[in-house]
């Protein structure tokens, strides 16, 4: 099973990709990009849980780590 990932690492794979962080509500990032659905990012003590990166990888079809 996948480890955690650093909030830094999979940000900066996400504004590679177009996303743009729009707006932080409690522990959620939340990103947009122009014709997609929001993407909300759990984070916790700077890192995001695997479940969620294998989540984000399949619905937006890259690599998050």
């Amino acid at each position: 099973m996948p480890s955690e990932v650093r909030f830094a690492a999979l940000k900066r794979r996400l504004e590679e990709h177009g996303w743009t962080l729009d707006r932080i509500s409690g522990s959620h990032h939340v990103f947009i990009k122009e014709g997609e659905d929001h993407l909300s990012v759990p984070v916790h003590k700077g890192r995001v849980g695997p479940g969620y990166v294998r989540r984000f990888e399949k619905r937006l079809g890259i690599a998050l780590r």
